[in-house]
């Protein structure tokens, strides 16, 4: 059987445990409890969830249901997460010798990734930032985009915020780091790639901005 290249490798540790959480019933049912009851009567008149309550759902999913399943599953899980782990930093450690390289730490990363998605004005305002800093952020954008472009903006640092901890306590706070970086790197990618696009993408930022608050709290 031909071995996964590292890359591969993670994202699909990463789904696996992304979907096993997801999809338990546990989840399901405390998602069901959590949600509003006028979420929940749109969900029955239109036979599914409608893109005016999919932030309450996935706040509900993730910060009720994902932990509470986590802790539920954790011996099952915890081989899975320290592989997936494992396989996070030398993905992450790869990351950060291209930032090193380049005069940069995982500070930029997040100051870039914040500055993008506070500001409604990035792209004038970014030139207002001195020629230092903007070469900074592109230079941080760019390394972003060459290595989580196609990264779901969810899966990886979900898990490593609101499962990861649950399932291995004693590991918490350096998950919940390790999410932060994540985020970012893959925030910002996806970020420069909307911008560069052209007209700002709102369905994009908003999702961003309330996966921020939640990976940050």
């Amino acid at each position: 059987m031909t071995e996964k290249p590292p890359l591969k490798k993670m994202l699909a540790l990463f789904n696996h445990i992304y979907d096993a959480v997801s999809s338990h019933t546990r989840t399901q049912a405390i998602v069901r409890l959590g949600l509003s009851r006028s979420v929940k009567e749109r969900i029955v008149k239109h036979r599914g969830l409608q893109e005016q309550d999919v932030e309450a759902f996935l706040r509900v999913q993730f910060t009720r249901a994902f932990p509470r399943t986590a802790m539920t599953l954790g011996d099952k899980l915890k081989e899975h997460v320290e592989e997936a782990y494992r396989s996070w930093l030398e993905f992450a450690s790869n990351v950060e010798g291209m930032l090193k390289q380049a005069g940069l730490s995982w500070s930029t990363v997040e100051e870039a990734a914040d500055f993008l998605l506070r500001n409604p004005e990035a792209v004038r305002t970014l030139t207002r930032l001195g020629p230092g800093k903007l070469a900074d952020f592109e230079k941080a954008a760019s390394i972003a985009e060459e290595n989580a472009q196609r990264f779901n903006i969810y899966t990886i640092p979900v898990c490593l915020r609101f499962v990861f901890p649950y399932v291995d306590p004693g590991k918490a706070r350096i998950y919940v780091q390790e999410a932060k970086k994540a985020f970012s790197l893959i925030a910002l990618a996806h970020l420069k790639k909307m911008l560069e696009a052209g007209p700002r993408n709102e369905f994009v930022l908003r999702r961003l901005a309330m996966l921020s608050e939640l990976i940050k709290a």
